[in-house]
């Protein structure tokens, strides 16, 4: 739910109350569930909603508020009774922002300066006064916060250079606050004839000053957007609308995507633009939900809209029409806030459904290892037409691996057919690290058709051979050769349809996993500079974000790497984005794995950890499962297996939901031609490739005692599943409304996997596993020298142990050097350990 901002001209004395303020509504997301009719689906609007409207007046301070029932089909708003006599001052504006609301009042002298006064709280629909000031309890989020921002922090970027006698321009001498909340961001706007000038601030409801403009951001201004035009967010959108001077002269649209990481938020150009010919000036505008509603204040009647960012025209239907409460008048204002999704009684007790899923998990852990792809570790899961398996989705076999598959090898004159085998023993398969960045990736999937792509033609899977110059690439393990990985896998449940979110590498698909996008990158975020200086950028939001935003602090992320300011997850995705976090990095928010473990065998684990594996680390193998020179697969199986028992022999085993899912596929066979996907962003493209591609299919295992031995489960929807499937699920999981979750189209699109949650109670049958035993690391053939995972790690480990000592050259060269004269990872950890006695 967001506010609406009319850019008019703030000096202008004819500016009614209902211009200046107008409507506020609930961030919406697109395309809207209607049925062939063109109303709502019942069975997407059968969740309870908690979506109200305030209702205010210009004349007056009382407010009333009003429940939104999309499941009535008679009568859209309800009074909802115990509010009379609420007061809220008519001169103070409001808009709610993650699950708070954000109020602010005129323009003030504070100490001599000018100053906006602000309180932040949040909306709680059963007292008397909602927005009324509430006692203070200590340490909670719901207590109210307030203090003052300066004219400053909005106003005096530029001088009126051209108004010598004094400024003119309300760039320069407005006193309207306009805020235009964003999901975890807000947008500052202030509009002119000739201009509309703009700065973007974080929001984080824990800092003294909720509103954190970052270091590296500066106000701009867009090129079309400025007075008489009207700002109505809309998820991951914003809705532009300059309505016409004469009264029935209809509206100008334009549907801007919003991303906070352009230089202009409101990303050119724009998705769509077009006319209005039955909505003009009399009518306002409120976004509630999936919706919009169109309210005719001559009339006195609605149209509820449903949302299509795809559609020319993105208002489609009207999905519903009626007439507003007589109660709504000329001079009234709107303010929709939409609050957490309550569990539905009615299917919280139903298995697969999210509200059975909510009621009975109360912990996620989420661990993302490395660089295997899903036949190549878990293709021989099952045999080919193995009964006894629990499908959830789509019905069909087991589509695993089988000798039958192959590539050519065309280096050889003829060419032959090399089939997929299975691996004869041992953890090292192939002696070199494959190839697996984005070019690499698209050779191996368009083989017989190179311009595959720019024609969206079907991938072949013929090129993973030639590609990598070497038939071990079609080699893959055995159950028996990874028995937690498969064990796990058979005792709960694995998809045979997951592909990782891009044809790429490490950072671009962990990006994916925990923003929604590869935040413009094509592979890894490359080494020295540009990695020490990212978290300096301005960023996407993270997971984490997002959650912070909705007033969830309850996670945490567990480390591996005995270096404990190396965090990479934190570097890469959350850093700058929470001032509050930055400045608190205590076992609150980060730890190591050895914390996780004592948490999970405590009963104390947050309601979200996110897990790293160990990258690199003085005396200790990498847990990865990386192919190359990072120490196999043993480590890996039995570190999972620790976190596994861990969880299992805990107190909260019954209510904890353990996700398994590699980044990528790291350059090995898998047979399934990955699908085409949504952006995740509208104008993502870099040399051409627009991100609309899924990357190769690899295992995501769920673990839980509600799920049933032997289950295989697939997408419900013509989406496929990705890592924005995960975000989608868990921020479903919470109850936080997709309009607030800002995470771009493909994860608003993600479809959700709670149709796992099968068992009427939880199972007390899960199995014990044991790990390889360590002897088998000497089978095989082993690697040699560093990986391309050192290659990417060790400067940035080196940059975490220097510690800003040295110039970025320096530490650049540093690492250099290290890599070049480490001739394993024996004497790599010796030269990272000297260095770090070097630098205390």
């Amino acid at each position: 739910m967001a506010e609406n901002i009319k850019l008019q001209n703030i000096a202008d004395e004819g500016l009614s109350r209902r211009t200046l303020m107008a409507g506020l509504g609930a961030l919406a997301l697109g395309p809207s569930p209607s049925s062939a009719q063109g109303r709502p689906a019942k069975a997407n609007r059968g969740a309870p909603a908690n979506d109200y409207l305030i209702c205010r007046s210009s004349e007056v301070d009382d407010y009333s508020v009003w429940y939104v029932d999309l499941d009535d089909d008679e009568q859209l708003l309800k009074l909802m009774p115990g509010h009379e006599g609420a007061k809220f001052d008519r001169n103070h504006q409001l808009i709610p922002i993650g699950d708070y609301v954000l109020e602010w009042g005129p323009l003030t002298l504070r100490d001599y300066k000018p100053s906006f006064p602000f309180r932040l709280f949040k909306f709680d629909p059963s007292i008397k006064n909602p927005l009324g000031v509430r006692a203070v309890s200590p340490g909670e989020l719901t207590s109210v916060k307030t203090g003052t921002w300066e004219k400053k922090k909005f106003w005096g970027s530029r001088p009126d250079f051209g108004n010598p006698e004094g400024p003119a321009k309300e760039f320069d001498k407005g006193e309207k606050l306009m805020l235009l909340p964003l999901s975890s961001y807000i947008l500052n706007v202030i509009p002119t004839t000739g201009r509309g000038t703009f700065k973007l601030f974080y929001f984080d409801p824990q800092s003294v000053d909720p509103l954190y403009q970052f270091p590296t951001w500066v106000a701009g201004a867009f090129e079309t957007i400025n007075f008489g035009h009207e700002l109505i967010p809309m998820g991951n959108y914003v809705l532009d609308r300059l309505n016409a001077k004469r009264k029935k002269g209809g509206s100008d649209y334009w549907l801007w995507s919003f991303d906070p990481m352009n230089d202009t938020p409101l990303a050119r150009p724009a998705r769509q633009q077009g006319h209005w010919s039955d909505i003009d000036n009399t009518h306002q505008l409120i976004p509630i939900g999936e919706y919009l509603l169109d309210w005719d204040v001559e009339q006195g009647s609605y149209r509820l809209w449903g949302f299509d960012p795809e559609q020319h025209n993105p208002l489609t239907g009207p999905v519903r029409k009626g007439s507003m409460p007589k109660e709504f008048g000329s001079k009234t204002t709107l303010t929709a806030i939409q609050g957490l999704r309550p569990i539905d009684k009615t299917n919280r007790e139903v298995p697969g459904t999210i509200d059975f899923m909510r009621s009975k998990i109360k912990h996620v852990v989420y661990y993302m290892v490395e660089n295997r792809s899903f036949d190549h570790v878990c293709g021989w899961l099952y045999e080919k037409g193995e009964g006894n398996i629990n499908f959830v989705g789509a019905e069909g076999p087991f589509d695993g691996a089988s000798t039958d598959m192959f590539n050519l090898d065309v280096d050889v004159d003829p060419p032959k057919k090399v089939h997929l085998k299975k691996h004869e023993g041992g953890e090292f398969i192939i002696p070199s690290d494959p190839y697996h960045d984005m070019t690499d990736t698209m050779r191996q999937f368009f083989f017989e058709d190179r311009d595959g792509y720019a024609r969206r033609a079907t991938p072949d899977m013929g090129g993973f051979v030639w590609n990598n110059g070497t038939s071990a690439i079609m080699s893959t393990f055995t159950p028996e050769q990874l028995p937690v990985l498969n064990g796990l896998a058979k005792a709960f449940a694995i998809s045979d349809r997951w592909f990782c979110s891009m044809p790429g590498a490490t950072d671009s698909q962990r990006a994916f996993a925990l923003t929604g996008s590869a935040l413009g990158e094509l592979n890894n975020f490359m080494n020295g500079p540009e990695y020490t200086y990212w978290p300096d950028l301005p960023r996407r939001a993270s997971i984490w974000k997002v959650l912070w935003a909705n007033g969830f602090k309850n996670w945490k992320i567990y480390n591996s790497v005995e270096w404990q300011k190396f965090v990479l997850t934190y570097h890469l995705f959350l850093q700058g984005q929470i001032p509050t976090v930055d400045k608190d990095q205590s076992a609150r928010y980060i730890a190591d794995i050895e914390q996780f473990k004592k948490d999970a065998s405590e009963g104390r684990l947050p309601a979200f950890s996110f897990l790293e594996p160990i990258w690199i680390a003085s005396d200790k193998p990498a847990t990865s499962y990386h192919p190359h020179g990072a120490g196999g697969t043993t480590p890996g199986e039995r570190a999972l297996n620790e976190i596994y028992d861990s969880l299992r022999t805990g107190p909260n085993w019954n209510e904890t939901l353990l996700i398994i899912t590699f980044d990528e596929h790291g350059g090995f066979f898998d047979h399934v031609p990955p699908p085409y996907a949504r952006n995740p962003w509208p104008n993502d493209m870099v040399d051409g490739f627009r991100y609309d591609i899924m990357g190769v299919r690899v295992p995501t295992i769920l673990v839980s005692p509600w799920i049933k031995e032997r289950t295989v489960f697939r997408s419900p929807t013509e989406v496929a599943y990705d890592s924005t499937s995960i975000l989608a699920t868990l921020l479903t999981w919470y109850g936080i409304p997709k309009g607030r979750w800002g995470l771009g189209d493909r994860t608003q699109h993600a479809p959700t996997f709670e149709g796992v949650f099968q068992c009427q109670s939880p199972r007390t049958d899960a199995p014990i596993l044991s790990p390889p035993e360590e002897a088998q690391r000497a089978a095989g053939t082993p690697a040699e020298g560093l990986s391309d995972l050192h290659q990417l790690i060790v400067p940035r480990l080196v940059d975490s142990i220097v510690g800003g000592k040295r110039t970025a050259r320096e530490t650049s060269d540093v690492a250099n050097k290290i890599l070049e004269s480490a001739t394993d990872e024996k004497v790599l950890n010796m030269m990272l350990k000297d260095l770090a006695r070097q630098m205390k």
